[in-house]
């Protein structure tokens, strides 16, 4: 069980510093933060339900997690392919394209919720 608890700690102290490399080094991870919270505090004005709130709260994060992995993914590549190359093009447009889909879904959900509150739903 102490393992386990070891274990635990060092695995919050790994993802610290995985958010502090996110957030200090990439300036689309700072702006989907402040795009996360100005969408919550939007439904919250508008008056969602908390189930409404924790979808987009779900989404939010897992904006975040699609950019943290597209972070990984371009270090990985500007290791791997310092020169530029048409491998290294393709996998960074993969990465940006997976962050696309997801902000464009989190923005639509956002957008629904508005739309209902406006024809009073």
């Amino acid at each position: 069980m102490r393992a386990w608890i070891d274990h635990f700690f060092k695995a919050l102290r790994w993802s610290g510093a995985g958010m502090a490399v996110l957030f200090k080094g990439e300036m689309a991870s700072r702006m989907e933060l402040a795009a996360g919270a100005a969408g919550l505090l939007w439904i919250v004005v508008i008056g969602r339900s908390m189930a409404e709130i924790g979808v987009f709260l779900g989404l939010a994060f897992a904006s975040l997690a699609v950019e943290a992995l597209n972070t990984a993914i371009e270090e990985i590549v500007d290791r791997v392919s310092p020169e530029q190359s048409e491998f290294a093009r393709r996998a960074k447009d993969l990465g940006s394209a997976a962050v696309m889909f997801m902000l464009t879904g989190t923005g639509l959900y956002v957008l629904l919720l508005t739309i209902a509150s406006a024809l009073g739903r």
